[in-house]
């Protein structure tokens, strides 16, 4: 487990928009991740329409192996949920991806519901 003094400073990370692109009923928004000037992976929110023009939005971040566990996961669910612009984003995370569950918790998401298949369903609102 890394140290404290390996967590980064979540002003050195930045989320850079990356190309938007038409996902099945909706649209897929796109950002690279950087910590200082160095690419740490990508983040990308699926938004479909739902009846009564209510967005389903759901999340995906991705790290390089050398990004994670050092709080960098944290900052992008958070920034890329708040650059959405979205009332509410969605994240389908494996019940054994400990990682991602404690980032996108320290992020602002709260857990919706267990599903049977073994992911957990987390939300996040905006305030």
């Amino acid at each position: 487990m890394p140290s404290a003094a390996s967590r980064v400073r979540p002003d050195d990370v930045s989320l850079v928009p990356g190309r938007t692109t038409k996902v099945k009923g909706g649209k897929r928004l796109y950002w690279h991740i950087y910590h200082l000037e160095k690419r740490s992976g990508h983040v990308s929110i699926d938004c479909c329409e739902k009846q009564g023009n209510v967005a389903d939005a759901s999340i995906n971040v991705q790290l390089n192996q050398q990004s994670r566990s050092r709080g960098i996961g944290t900052v992008a669910f958070r920034r890329a949920c708040e650059l959405s612009g979205l009332p509410e984003v969605l994240a389908s995370i494996r019940k054994s991806n400990v990682a991602s569950r404690i980032a996108a918790k320290r992020a602002g998401f709260g857990a919706l519901h267990d599903e049977p298949t073994g992911e957990l369903l987390m939300i996040w609102k905006r305030s």
